[in-house]
């Protein structure tokens, strides 16, 4: 078995050298035929690269100072920027609204050559590639005909990629700053109201320093009643901004029902408690505290919402952008596809290798005896009836 092994290793060997000329000129001018082919016939494609960073969105300026006694402050609630929502730069970019703006921008339905908007969209995406590094940086390939074009398409990308999440700031900014001048303008009018029924009781009923006389119990009910309605309204802003399933609104809930369950002990006493009871405070005094509660519990609200209402306000004017461009792309030297010399040498691989194939199915036929394949020779181009 070994020797017919051998035989037949030397058999292709031979067959191999004696046409080594034909495969030689073969691979060689495949090669300059697919290459001037591939030069002539295919175009040619640059890709430029944008380089990019999330925009830091906490930098609320002179607002700090009034926002850093609020520990449970929601901040940069008018932002829907994150370092990491990539998965957001990556949608707008994929947008239809997006990309038509760049088909309209440079003429990329002429430039395609296709009939009309929905094909060219599909060509615009395949050249366009977004990536997240390592280092949480964005990036934004754009594949076109020419370096100039590929970097003019990258920055007009981002452009309108920044100028898009603008928007989108601003809108819920705006819709944030609406809700939060609803609860100013009410909580400012209950404020002016309670105010003046203090003054009335206090003009009517002669007490004008009840506080002196129950302070304690004053003192003690006033501060959970304002943490109370400072946990309610801050329950509120949760719900609407996060969502009344959220984690925020949860806590803040659970808050809420803490500080409701220490002013019904406060407001039965208790053996226990050494503060007393307010049903046991006189009439006149009882009626001086509601109203002076309230005023307190306005006033601490009105200290709650007016940071957050003049953060909306900041946040809906703002038009910094929201990408740091790191890189703006730049035309590129070398093109990036077709790889001629490489995509030429493989074809011509290929068409030697299916040659010297036909070689051998041509040589086995020639110098074989077989009767079967004597058959096949004879009769593989006759069509006639046998």
């Amino acid at each position: 078995m070994s020797e017919k092994k051998d035989l037949e290793l030397i058999d292709y060997l031979i067959i191999l050298i004696k046409w080594k000329k034909f495969l030689i000129i073969t691979f060689l001018s495949i090669i300059v035929i697919s290459y001037l082919c591939i030069f002539f016939f295919i175009e040619e494609q640059y890709s430029a690269k944008a380089l990019l960073i999330p925009a830091e969105q906490n930098q609320l300026g002179g607002f700090s100072s009034l926002l850093k006694d609020f520990s449970s402050l929601p901040l940069n609630i008018g932002g829907l920027s994150n370092r990491n929502d990539i998965d957001l730069y990556t949608t707008i970019i994929y947008s239809r609204t997006n990309l038509e703006k760049v088909i309209n921008k440079f003429n990329l339905i002429e430039n395609y050559e296709v009939e009309n908007t929905e094909e060219a969209i599909k060509v615009l995406k395949s050249k366009i590639e977004t990536e997240e590094s390592d280092e949480e940086a964005f990036e934004i390939n754009v594949r076109a005909e020419t370096p100039k074009k590929a970097s003019k398409m990258a920055n007009f990308i981002v452009d309108e990629l920044n100028r898009t999440v603008i928007e989108m700031n601003v809108k819920k900014s705006r819709e944030n700053r609406i809700f939060l001048e609803k609860r100013y303008a009410e909580i400012k009018t209950n404020l002016e109201n309670a105010e003046d029924s203090l003054r009335y009781y206090q003009q009517s009923s002669g007490i004008y320093l009840a506080e002196d006389q129950a302070k304690s119990v004053i003192d003690a009910y006033t501060k959970l009643e304002t943490e109370l309605a400072k946990k309610q309204i801050e329950l509120s802003v949760y719900e609407k901004i996060y969502g009344e399933d959220s984690p925020q609104a949860n806590n803040s809930r659970i808050a809420v029902k803490q500080f409701s369950d220490k002013i019904n002990d406060l407001k039965k006493g208790s053996k226990n408690n050494l503060i007393v009871g307010i049903s046991s405070l006189p009439e006149k005094a009882m009626n001086y505290l509601r109203y002076y509660r309230d005023v307190e519990i306005y006033n601490a609200m009105l200290e709650f919402i007016i940071p957050l209402y003049e953060q909306t306000r900041f946040e809906e004017q703002k038009d910094i952008p929201i990408l740091q461009v790191i890189d703006y792309a730049v035309p590129p030297i070398k093109r990036i596809y077709p790889k001629r010399v490489f995509t030429s040498i493989i074809i011509a691989l290929i068409v030697v290798s299916l040659s010297f194939f036909v070689i051998l199915f041509k040589e086995y036929f020639n110098e074989n005896d077989n009767p079967k394949v004597n058959y096949i020779r004879k009769n593989i181009l006759n069509f006639k009836k046998n």
